[in-house]
């Protein structure tokens, strides 16, 4: 079988860590398929490179996509991106199963693209929402991570299965810390992921900027617009001095280092219309993994685990909002280590893959028992 992706790398964790390892772990033969893979085998799984390109010229490597896919002659084809839905109808005559994995609100993220002119994006986005819909009807079956994405689908296909963004609790059991972070007695925040407007960058800095010298916060990710990138190293070389570091991209094999050496990830999302719908913040897991504490913006997916666990604070996806949630840490500090004890728990017993991951293997099964649609 093979996963196949242009846009994501080939170390992703949804895709290499946790899907195609757990395939490979049960006995089937697994390809992954990814821009600038190093062609090798690891943990079971063959990594096939695909050129990397920009954006704009994805669509050119299709021809060799499909020139691997035909090498190679899996059985399942498992795609990740949405853009490869439109190789479904050369696919499908070929016979393998075809499998698309939703990884987010499609729609939603095509509206908030900062690359697509304002007063394109809400076409942009229903064009994409009906392609979607009309190309994944080809499928013999579909992987979501919230069960309100399967609405944007139509009655096909009918084999679907949940596969919510739970880290594999093993990788963050035994994490090592980065004595030169954790040193710091000041309150560590940490942030790892894309470093957007939207994911709350911007108010990050302002409620550091607000809260006093008794805060550090670490950011790490990838910048994606490179005025924003600008904006973000000024504030941090200018008003932030010291009191912000900026870590650059952490492979995901060096992310529960980084998380360990702090006291409380924050995902201070906010309420676009990707992130107003229930989804499964998957850097709130790590950190809770690692054993922090959570400072989460109030929105649909979040509000019910940190309220449930006591893990962390909730507060509302503003910047007084999240000041107030800082503040509140600095005033409790003596309660940060529980927070983060009762979280690291929830996550072993209920919120890691090694939970849900017969759910993956169960489908597999059940995909190739079938006749292909």
């Amino acid at each position: 079988m093979a996963h196949v992706s242009v846009v994501h790398r080939p170390d992703d964790p949804r895709i290499f860590e946790r899907e195609c390892r757990s395939l490979a772990d049960a006995g089937y033969a697994v390809s992954l398929l990814a821009p600038g893979a190093e062609e090798h085998e690891t943990h079971g799984v063959r990594l096939v490179s695909l050129p990397r390109r920009p954006r704009a010229t994805r669509w050119l490597s299709a021809g060799q996509l499909l020139a691997q896919l035909h090498r190679l002659r899996p059985d399942v084809v498992h795609v990740h991106d949405p853009e490869l839905l439109t190789l479904f109808p050369l696919l499908r005559p070929l016979g393998p199963r075809l499998v698309y994995d939703m990884h987010e609100y499609v729609g939603q993220a095509v509206a908030g693209k900062h690359y697509i002119p304002a007063s394109l994006r809400r076409p942009a986005a229903w064009g994409t929402l009906f392609a979607q819909r009309t190309l994944a009807s080809l499928a013999d079956g579909v992987v979501g991570v919230v069960p309100e994405q399967f609405e944007q689908l139509g009655a096909r296909p009918r084999l679907r299965v949940l596969l919510p963004n739970y880290p594999r609790f093993a990788r963050f059991s035994h994490a090592a810390l980065r004595t030169e972070l954790a040193a710091d007695d000041r309150l560590r925040l940490i942030y790892i992921g894309s470093l957007t407007r939207s994911r709350g960058v911007s108010l990050m800095l302002d409620v550091v900027r607000d809260a006093g010298e008794g805060v550090v916060l670490y950011l790490g990710g990838d910048f994606y617009d490179p005025v924003f990138a600008a904006e973000v190293s000024q504030r941090v070389a200018e008003e932030l001095r010291g009191r912000v570091r900026l870590l650059g991209r952490i492979p995901p094999s060096e992310v529960p280092h980084y998380l360990a050496s702090a006291e409380v990830v924050w995902v201070p999302s906010l309420p676009t219309g990707q992130y107003r719908r229930p989804t499964v913040a998957t850097k709130l897991f790590e950190g809770m993994a690692c054993g922090l504490a959570a400072l989460v913006s109030d929105l649909p997916g979040r509000a019910p685990v940190v309220a449930g666990e006591r893990c962390g604070v909730l507060v509302p996806p503003t910047v007084e909002g999240h000041l107030a949630g800082v503040r509140s840490l600095l005033a409790a500090r003596s309660e940060i280590a529980a927070m983060g004890r009762r979280g690291r728990e929830a996550v072993r017993g209920r919120y890691s893959w090694e939970v849900i991951e017969h759910r993956l293997v169960d489908f597999y099964a059940e995909l190739r028992a079938r006749r292909p649609a």
